[in-house]
């Protein structure tokens, strides 16, 4: 499985996490804006009887603005997290066809160098000795693909495992993922206004 199929596996499986949490914000939005239709009617109540500023309905107004945006955010984060972890269980799905090339590829990026230790997903233990056949192979199942590699002395190390790189992509990946979601969930690729 290669890059796209990753990213079009974490849109299907975020679409309907995306669907619960906006549900969730939507819900909330309106009891709030019931709240505040309630608090509105009751301070043209206490207007209309001379108790109350003018003031005090902007307030209101922007009280509640500021929790729909603060619902907004912290439904945004929830999902973040949710996509981040699920981009994250999916690397080993591209295990699955042509592994050998991509940790090739990705044992070619290191640059010319003597490796004393190099640590990979024990399955890939094979592949690291024919790679790098003077180093010590360290099998570490919390690396799902990929190496990293260590110098002499531990004075030069590079990670260049699965996960390091998606955790390195996510800041450029994460805007992409959430337009989409947003696309398929409003009908177009911005976030819904207050």
């Amino acid at each position: 499985m290669g890059g796209e199929e990753l990213i079009e596996s974490l849109r299907k499986e975020a679409g309907e996490k995306m669907r619960e949490i906006r549900e969730e914000a939507e819900k909330e939005a309106e009891r709030m804006r019931e709240d505040v239709s309630l608090r509105l009617e009751a301070l043209q109540q206490d207007k209309a009887a001379g108790r109350s500023s003018g003031e005090e309905p902007a307030r209101v107004l922007l009280d509640a603005q500021n929790r729909v945006r603060m619902i907004r955010l912290s439904s945004e984060d929830r999902l973040s997290g949710r996509l981040y972890s699920l981009a994250a269980s999916s690397l080993r799905m591209l295990r699955a066809q042509g592994y050998g090339d991509i940790f090739h590829r990705l044992a070619l990026e290191l640059p010319s160098h003597v490796w004393r230790n190099v640590r990979v997903n024990p399955e890939d233990s094979g592949l690291a000795k024919k790679f790098f056949p003077d180093a010590e192979i360290i099998a570490d199942s919390n690396v799902t693909g990929g190496m990293e590699v260590e110098a002499e002395g531990g004075g030069v190390r590079i990670i260049n495992t699965l996960e390091k790189r998606v955790e390195r992509a996510w800041p450029l990946m994460l805007p992409l993922l959430m337009d989409d979601i947003y696309r398929k969930v409003t009908g177009n690729g911005t976030a819904p206004g207050i």
